[in-house]
């Protein structure tokens, strides 16, 4: 089956599912959200938190000790006063006592995968609610800059829309279900770029979805070409956006950058707005910040999150390795959602593909699909086109997990890398206490 043909029954189906009259309902009813007061989303959010802990204490034997008779006022405190902080390592090393049936799937339940900035694989079950819900809360953000059904927009992020090894145009394929252009980062080279550039200002797009590291990599090859495009607004998630990276992109791409920060856990959920706030989205969970013993603090904390629309697998006070800290005031925008600071994650090396183009982060992480048998893992740049993954095993882990891993990286990431796995006893953190998943040792080196 061709790729086109793929494409389009892949497309069209998610389309059916994430589009229809009922998943749009979703939608108009979190806009209408925005027009409440303050008090009034708190008062909702306590009812959805009280709604998540019984299912909790229902479904999961963490929580069946503790006694369901409370009410939605009573929700909060039984959160802080019941609930112990839980985090990635919580649920890979307690799985019978985290997820529901011990993490079997029901036939309705979708499967989230993540392999995050820690190199450890992790599966989240997802009831088609939350996949619904998921879906409206990022159509609400689109909406904040005027984005319709009549609009188009074009999406560079780690789409697998053609073959890693095409050469020749299209590097692009035309969702017209969704008036989507998808663009293949894979492809942000020099011997391609050109034709990516004149397909996007073609389309002229009324947003780009893009990772921050594709949209600074396209807003690059412009600078070096004194090309410019302009795109309304360009919808950045899924990595920290550096201010050199913003600097650049608003000025090769012409437009209002409008971040969002959201994980595959589900458990928090931020959004930039018009006026360059980022705001907690309190209808979509309940979000504390916590200092390193897990004590509430209005200075720098790691975001500690309790979904409200997963009850399929609900994560209770689920801590992130990310930080921000509590923005006093009310922002111009009028919303009642409270600000944050911009999220602070790790920082990763800039690691190149065969070519010399700058992979990001996030692409790398399909270099892990279908590979679970992992404690930790690094992947390291050791020369130029060569890379090592290096893997901490779990008691599993076989020469098929490492023949795959390989194998991904040749079909999801760079075709052409030379690619060594190396097993490792233990994985360390940096002199600061940090991990570094991404690390570049040829600059290292020089």
């Amino acid at each position: 089956m061709s790729s086109t043909i793929k494409n389009e029954l892949h497309y069209g189906l998610r389309s059916l599912i994430r589009e229809n009259a009922f998943a749009r309902s979703f939608v108009k009813r979190l806009r209408q959200n925005e027009r409440l007061a303050p008090d009034a989303v708190r008062q909702q959010g306590r009812h959805a938190l009280h709604r998540t802990l019984q299912a909790a204490i229902a479904r999961l034997p963490a929580y069946r000790h503790i006694d369901a008779r409370f009410s939605p006022a009573e929700a909060e405190t039984v959160l802080r006063e019941s609930f112990p902080v839980i985090d990635k390592v919580t649920l890979l090393g307690r799985p019978a006592e985290f997820y529901p049936r011990e993490g079997r799937k029901l036939p309705w339940q979708a499967v989230g995968k993540t392999s995050g900035t820690t190199g450890t694989p992790l599966q989240i079950l997802r009831s088609m609610e939350s996949v619904l819900m998921e879906n409206a809360f990022i159509r609400r953000h689109w909406e904040w800059s005027g984005y319709d059904d009549s609009s188009t927009r074009a999406t560079l992020r780690g789409d697998m829309v053609v073959a890693l090894d095409r050469r020749t145009p299209p590097f692009w394929f035309w969702n017209r279900y969704d008036r989507q252009l998808l663009l293949s980062s894979r492809h942000l080279t020099d011997d391609c770029v050109d034709p990516i550039i004149d397909r996007i200002e073609q389309a002229r797009p009324a947003i780009l979805q893009a990772y921050p590291s594709t949209a600074h990599t396209l807003s690059m090859y412009l600078a070096r070409r004194g090309r410019s495009l302009k795109i309304p607004f360009i919808y950045t998630a899924s990595e920290p956006l550096y201010p050199h990276q913003r600097e650049l992109i608003v000025e090769r791409l012409g437009a209002r950058i409008m971040d969002m920060y959201g994980m595959a856990e589900r458990v928090a959920f931020a959004t930039e707005c018009e006026h360059g706030e980022m705001h907690i989205n309190s209808d979509y969970s309940h979000v504390e910040i916590l200092d390193e013993h897990d004590r509430p603090t209005d200075g720098p904390g790691f975001i500690v999150g309790t979904t409200y629309h997963n009850l399929a697998m609900p994560l209770v006070r689920y801590r992130l390795s990310d930080r921000t800290r509590w923005k006093p005031g009310q922002c111009r925008c009028g919303r009642p959602f409270p600000m944050i600071e911009h999220v602070t994650g790790k920082y990763e090396d800039a690691i190149t593909s065969a070519d010399g183009s700058i992979i990001s982060p996030s692409v790398l992480t399909f270099a892990f699909k279908g590979v679970e048998n992992i404690r930790k893992s690094q992947v390291a740049q050791v020369a130029a086109g060569t890379w090592q993954i290096r893997v901490v095993p779990g008691p599993r882990f076989s020469d098929a997990d490492k023949n795959r891993l390989v194998d991904n990286v040749h079909q999801l990431v760079d075709a052409h890398i030379a690619v060594e796995v190396v097993l490792k006893d233990d994985l360390p953190n940096t002199a600061a206490g940090k991990f570094r998943w991404v690390v570049n040792e040829t600059r290292q080196a020089g």
